[in-house]
């Protein structure tokens, strides 16, 4: 088994409640490979008139 560590990108749309942020998350998550653990590293507001807010997730993947 091999462990790959990598910072992952993700918008968080304002239709998504905090509450369910982290099932939001994996959703997103498991969809690239097999999801170890994750950490949210960073959250910035964007510029878009949308509200959205950009989330910077360290991620281990196995593979």
């Amino acid at each position: 088994m091999k462990l790959s560590s990598v910072d992952y990108y993700l918008d968080w749309p304002v239709s998504i409640k905090l509450i369910n942020l982290r099932e939001f998350i994996i959703a997103n998550l498991e969809k690239k490979g097999n999801l170890i653990r994750w950490s949210i590293v960073d959250i910035q507001n964007s510029i878009d008139s949308f509200g959205t807010k950009k989330l910077t997730i360290k991620v281990v993947f196995a593979y």
